[in-house]
């Protein structure tokens, strides 16, 4: 004969186990859709070019007065600059600067581009639009009559060029089979076929 106490370990460890066969069930969180790296991608190097350059010289100044000598890259462009008046010459160069400073900034807070698809069904997968047009492009070259197919994509737009043998239904078969291919995404972009005859 069990105890309450035996009682109420027995009921807390199946309520234990309830919850975690719960959990284990349950499915995932999908992940976020990746995004592009946006405009500042190529900037980033750059800007850590122009940083080192600007560290070197001040690394040069630094060295210079610490070992006593008088005149270094930075003085010596300052003692250039010293006694300049304002003129037009000065003025372009600064807006030009102003300019370039301001479309950096633009650039670092873009919104950065979505190039992935949701696949259809709960499972958090996707396609990148580079997968989508090759995906579309291997889908045309299995249609009869088509000689070589190549194609780009966007998230809303799929556009397949393809060369063909000259039959005249091949542009439709080739805009349904692209068309079933990307089925299989949860919104489809629109499918644009570009088809030329061999020559």
């Amino acid at each position: 004969m069990s105890t309450p106490t035996q009682t109420r370990q027995s009921q807390t460890s199946q309520t234990s186990q309830a919850g975690q066969a719960s959990r284990a069930s349950a499915p995932l969180r999908p992940a976020p859709l990746p995004t592009g790296a946006g405009r500042i991608g190529w900037l980033g190097p750059l800007l850590a070019v122009l940083l080192l350059g600007v560290a070197v010289l001040l690394g040069q100044d630094a060295w210079v007065r610490l070992n006593g000598v008088q005149s270094s890259w930075l003085g010596s462009v300052i003692s250039a600059l010293n006694g300049l008046a304002p003129s037009a010459a000065l003025a372009v160069p600064a807006a030009i600067a102003i300019i370039i400073g301001l479309l950096l900034l633009l650039a670092a807070f873009s919104r950065r581009k979505r190039k992935a698809l949701v696949l259809r069904g709960d499972l958090g997968a996707h396609l990148t639009t580079r997968d989508v047009a090759r995906l579309a492009s291997g889908a045309a070259r299995q249609v009869d009559g088509v000689l070589d197919a190549s194609a780009s994509a966007t998230r809303r737009k799929v556009t397949v060029e393809v060369t063909t043998t000259g039959d005249g239904a091949t542009r439709g078969a080739v805009q349904a089979d692209v068309q079933r291919a990307l089925s299989a995404l949860a919104d489809a972009p629109k499918v644009t076929i570009n088809a030329k005859e061999a020559s």
